[in-house]
């Protein structure tokens, strides 16, 4: 039983990863690189909590009626980098 619990929860936590990824505009290919995370080190934090706690961060979401994630992808002006933050319309 302790197994299928354990299963469960690793196979939530890669579901969190990509549909977080996902709902940012992100792709499932490859992985971040060291200054896209720590440019957009809030949404990184949040990330991070909900993967692990992805159960509670499920249910609250539900509860609220599955709102729009309050992230979004951006390019940076400067060096073209990708960076992700907060909506300005939210």
């Amino acid at each position: 039983m302790g197994a299928v619990i354990g299963a469960v929860y690793v196979v939530g936590v890669i579901a969190t990863v990509a549909v977080g990824r996902y709902r940012v505009g992100l792709s499932q290919r490859g992985r971040l690189d060291g200054s896209t995370a720590l440019r957009s080190m809030p949404w990184v934090a949040v990330s991070s909590a909900s993967m692990l706690l992805w159960p509670v961060f499920l249910a609250v979401w539900l509860a609220r009626g599955r709102p729009e994630t309050p992230w979004e992808t951006q390019t940076s002006p400067r060096d073209g980098a990708l960076v992700i933050r907060r909506r300005a319309d939210r």
